[in-house]
């Protein structure tokens, strides 16, 4: 994570419901996903962190979902039609691999490291201010988070997916 969006969200870092640095991460690579948003974040902000190897606890559940939607927003990206098998099973070869921790290749860290990086950059676009109050962020949060969607062209086919990505947060 890019120390300015740590600096960022830090005065609702420690406010329920927010208990892990990967909870503001997630809020993030939501919107870097639903916005299309990616940025190299060594380049965005040369001070940053590794804080986690893999998925923490919370989130264990909802791994599988996290990994589609990041293959999802690739294909769209890439312009990859879910007709073009062979393309598609390279993406996968680049960005899975089953048999780590994160079930990511060091790409598909990497890739979704750049989305959350992108989803801080939109965010911190979209609001005049950092948050303080925890609840406030929330409402807007989810506001940002739907017109990201609805004005992503490459998403508005994906109903059912979207309403799946409003109810995880």
């Amino acid at each position: 994570m890019r120390q300015d969006t740590e600096d960022w969200f830090s005065n609702i870092k420690d406010q329920e419901p927010i208990q892990t640095k990967f909870d503001i991460y997630y809020f993030c690579l939501m919107l870097g996903f639903s916005s299309g948003r990616c940025s190299n974040p060594a380049k965005k902000c040369p001070e940053f962190t590794d804080f986690v190897d893999n998925f923490v606890k919370d989130y264990r559940s909802s791994q599988t979902l996290i990994i589609g939607l990041l293959l999802r927003t690739e294909l769209s990206r890439l312009g990859i039609s879910i007709n073009e098998k062979d393309e598609i099973r390279n993406l996968l070869l680049d960005l899975v691999d089953p048999t780590t921790q994160t079930n990511l290749t060091d790409k598909g860290m990497d890739k979704m490291n750049e989305y959350a990086s992108g989803g801080y950059d939109y965010i911190a676009e979209q609001l005049d201010s950092k948050p303080y109050h925890v609840e406030e962020f929330l409402i807007t949060y989810t506001n940002l988070l739907q017109e990201a969607v609805d004005n992503n062209p490459k998403w508005q086919s994906a109903t059912v997916e979207h309403t799946e990505i409003l109810e995880q947060i």
